[in-house]
């Protein structure tokens, strides 16, 4: 089965035939991803409930729910396992190869698949329910991407979340919404530099979103929005942040400080102007300090 081929014919599977739930659509394409990295497109496969609940952050209500719509609408096979035991068999029916009422894209009738039937186990599992599914390279696509949905540097929006999960795990249903409105904002590359900026400075996943959010907001208020400004906005922010760390560092308030006139000729203050605007002769200086000093005098005397 081709996996681009699948795409395409589920989109328009979606368009065109029938309407797909946010959670029904979740759990179709981790299950579709799935079987493509694991190489299991054409043959059934198991995957544990607890990967997929955690993967497409359904609750298990609603994990049954969508997967008996999925079975309804013809998406998927299914076969129920046995908790502790095996996880449920799944195998993903192939769409491109049907007759249908719509155009889809590069149709072919040379279908590789096996029967459409369950009746051997793809992929052996042992007994016990604590083996981890060997879900090595998980990864996340936009219902829209193709193999060609590439920018300058070759990042795409899966690479984007390919990394969030390395760094964090897969992301939950409030960082899944935010992610794709920053991505409409910026390119994935620029997306993908913040996510690098923050495993850079060891951001734990609890605190990863609000890092996140303070960058990319950053980045807006100050009309970034190429990867090139971005590397240079963080430059720039390292450099401040270096500056903090120096002794003696002191941070500009703001604030002017007035000077006056004669020091900054280097005179002293008794030598500078009158209130009068005028010049002191040496005759108003002397008779100046006699006055000091009698006032001196008298304020020892009293």
């Amino acid at each position: 089965m081709d996996y681009f081929k699948q795409r395409r014919a589920y989109r328009n599977f979606k368009m065109y035939e029938a309407s797909v739930s946010n959670g029904q659509n979740n759990l179709y394409r981790e299950l579709l991803d799935y079987a493509n990295d694991e190489g299991k497109l054409d043959v059934q496969f198991r995957m544990k409930n607890s990967a997929l609940l955690s993967l497409t952050g359904l609750s298990e209500p609603g994990l049954d729910k969508a997967r008996n719509s999925l079975v309804q609408l013809g998406l998927i096979k299914y076969v129920k396992g046995k908790k502790n035991v095996k996880p449920p068999e799944y195998k993903i029916t192939n769409l491109y190869s049907r007759t249908t009422g719509y155009p889809t894209s590069n149709p072919t009738t040379n279908d590789k698949s096996s029967p459409t039937g369950l009746d051997e186990v793809g992929q052996p599992v042992g007994q016990g329910g604590g083996q981890p599914v060997g879900h090595k390279d998980l990864t996340i696509t936009d219902p829209d991407l193709t193999d060609t949905d590439l920018y300058d540097d070759g990042v795409t929006r899966e690479n984007v979340f390919e990394k969030w999960q390395a760094l964090w795990g897969f992301p939950n249903a409030v960082a899944i919404p935010e992610i794709d409105e920053w991505l409409t904002d910026f390119k994935p590359e620029v997306i993908d530099f913040a996510i690098q900026i923050a495993g850079e400075h060891d951001v734990q996943s609890r605190g990863a979103l609000n890092y996140m959010r303070a960058v990319i907001g950053g980045w807006k208020k100050r009309k970034i929005s190429s990867l090139d400004q971005a590397k240079k906005a963080a430059a720039e922010h390292e450099q401040r942040a270096a500056n903090r760390n120096k002794p003696g560092y002191r941070q500009n308030s703001g604030r002017k400080e007035i000077v006056p006139k004669w020091a900054k000729n280097d005179e002293s203050q008794a030598d500078s102007k009158c209130l009068t605007g005028k010049q002191l002769t040496d005759a108003e200086r002397q008779v100046l300090a006699e006055r000091v000093a009698n006032l001196d005098t008298t304020r020892n005397e009293a």
